[in-house]
């Protein structure tokens, strides 16, 4: 088991329970707690979001999409990075995310090294 590495709570919000609980089950094996969502509404009614210091969130959920809960959480009194991820991957999309402020983009599947590359490099950033 690797050391923790921080108290960083890391929010995952994936409508598809794989992906979801895949992503969860990572971060905690890198030593990161996380907080698994199946909606963006499910985070934004949850009253600790306020301990969370980076979401990874789909973009393709039903309700609130990825793009809306990324502007959401930039209205935040402390705004966090959002990372997206999404099955799919287009030009359009990675322009969107990016134009949004999206703090990295992936397609799925994702690449699990570079994502915990992201995730510890914007976690360092925060500390």
């Amino acid at each position: 088991m690797k050391a923790k590495r921080s108290s960083a709570v890391i929010g995952v919000v994936d409508d598809d329970e794989s992906v979801r609980m895949g992503l969860s089950s990572m971060l905690r094996a890198e030593g990161w707690s996380s907080a698994a969502y199946a909606s963006a509404d499910q985070l934004l009614g949850d009253t600790r979001r306020s301990k969370l210091q980076l979401v990874i969130t789909d973009i393709q959920m039903p309700g609130i999409d990825g793009f809306a809960l990324l502007n959401a959480i930039k209205l935040w009194e402390r705004s966090i990075p959002v990372i997206c991820i999404t099955a799919y991957a287009t030009e359009a999309v990675l322009a969107r995310a990016s134009a949004d402020g999206a703090a990295g983009f992936f397609p799925k599947p994702v690449d699990d090294e570079r994502l915990l590359a992201l995730v510890a490099e914007l976690l360092s950033k925060g500390e």
